[in-house]
């Protein structure tokens, strides 16, 4: 239901490749949160 946007619902298969959710139901980005300097 990719009309759905942000709330969708998607499956994804993938094989020897290093995933990571930044981004969580309330829309917050971990990835913006992390101290890299």
């Amino acid at each position: 239901y990719p009309e759905l946007g942000m709330e969708a619902i998607w499956r994804i298969e993938v094989e020897d490749f290093p995933a990571f959710i930044i981004i969580d139901d309330k829309g917050n980005d971990f990835f913006k949160e992390l101290n890299l300097g």
